[in-house]
């Protein structure tokens, strides 16, 4: 019997189901693995790799190479919340340049410094709840600042 495919890219109907294909494997990929499930077991396995934004053969795979389904959907939302604090990081540094310029230019301080200043404590804030995120969802303790 021929295993199901999954929707092509036109009929899949939200964003988080036209995902984009994973990076090539170093040598490819070569081996195929067959799993027969129910109709209840694939919609299942199908809505938590959406909710994970992953296909559901990718979902498999990281769930069983984690361990745990619980494992896998950490190292998926620390991932994004890794994303999301450098995209963040980004802006901010993009505004600390733009305000330098300026100061450059005109030989005086921005008016709006102390709001920058604020926008960079939550920023590391979040920078550092990313970290504590990244160690749990990667079993990796926290360093001293002595970097042991």
């Amino acid at each position: 019997m021929k295993p199901v495919d999954e929707p092509d890219e036109e009929t899949k109907s939200s964003p988080a189901e036209r995902m984009a294909p994973m990076r090539r494997a170093p040598g490819g990929r070569t081996r195929v693995i067959y799993v027969r499930a129910t109709e209840e077991e694939d919609r299942e396995i199908r809505r938590r790799a959406v909710k994970h934004r992953r296909s559901a053969q990718r979902f498999l795979i990281e769930t069983a190479l984690s361990g745990s389904a619980r494992l896998s959907a950490e190292r998926s939302r620390a991932q994004r919340d890794a994303e999301m604090a450098r995209i963040g990081l980004a802006r901010l540094a993009n505004n600390v340049n733009q305000l330098a310029k300026w100061a450059n230019t005109n030989h005086a301080m921005p008016a709006d410094l102390d709001d920058l200043i604020h926008d960079l404590g939550r920023a590391i804030e979040s920078v550092e709840q990313t970290a504590v995120g990244l160690g749990t969802a990667f079993g990796v303790g926290r360093r001293g600042s002595d970097g042991e």
